[in-house]
């Protein structure tokens, strides 16, 4: 299924979350955003979806008069299906030139990712420059992107994780040498696993705006509401409300 009108999309999500009993929820001012788990900007906590990005996404969404409802997918098929237009929307990546072709940008970003070079603390390990990579494994997230510079880079040894959790674990574990990722997510998870000792953030690869992506697949809609909601974002910018969610975190 290579395309999903707006309406129809809206309205099976819902029959599929909530059953028929509660279709008559499936109005016009629902919005699904697709994410995947990126804690503390977006994850899953005690069955409820929390997150810096999703709390700025429900608070924009609230003066632009649309009800948003979040849905966890794997980061991969989430960009394959905003592609193709089985999704309207996903929280939150960088602005590429790969990603312009299939997917309209708000002029506002959600937040700014500072992606570092971390090593296991007991490792004697001095990057000062992204050449200084070349001899050692470098562990990523599959599907990522960590900046222009690092991202067209050749000749180099990846390892690919399936998530900033797995990738703190595989260092840990001497699965590679290095792994790049946002420092505040890096940091976030290693809190959680007790394990913030245990590692050294060494280098800044990079440092980015993330913003919410809407799928061109859904033509004018998907256009005027990344052009609303960075608008709308922008004012919480300037009332103080933005700085306060992320204050929360």
């Amino acid at each position: 299924m290579r395309f999903i009108g707006p309406l129809l999309l809206i309205a099976t999500f819902f029959f599929l979350c909530f059953g028929a009993g509660e279709r008559a929820l499936a109005q016009r001012n629902a919005l699904p955003i697709v994410f995947e788990e990126y804690p503390p900007y977006e994850f899953v906590e005690d069955g409820q979806v929390k997150g810096i990005n999703m709390d700025i996404i429900r608070e924009a969404f609230k003066r632009m008069g649309i009800t948003p409802f979040f849905e966890p997918r794997p980061w991969n098929r989430a960009i394959y299906q905003l592609k193709t237009g089985e999704i309207l929307a996903l929280s939150s990546g960088f602005r590429t030139k790969d990603r312009q072709l299939f997917a309209y940008f708000p002029d506002t970003p959600l937040a700014l990712e500072t992606n570092m070079v971390i090593t296991r603390s007991d490792r004697d390990i001095s990057i000062k420059s992204l050449d200084d990579l070349r001899p050692l494994r470098i562990g990523v997230v599959r599907g990522y992107a960590y900046g222009t510079k690092f991202d067209t880079m050749r000749g180099l040894n990846i390892i690919e994780a399936q998530s900033a959790h797995q990738l703190l674990l595989m260092l840990l574990n001497d699965r590679m040498d290095v792994a790049i990722c946002n420092q505040t997510v890096f940091k976030y998870i290693a809190r959680k696993e007790e394990a913030l000792d245990k590692i050294r953030f060494v280098f800044e690869v990079s440092r980015e705006p993330l913003y919410l992506m809407f799928s061109r697949a859904h033509g004018q809609r998907a256009k005027q509401l990344a052009n609303d909601f960075g608008a709308v974002v922008r004012q919480m910018v300037k009332d103080g409300s933005f700085a306060a969610i992320e204050a929360r975190y």
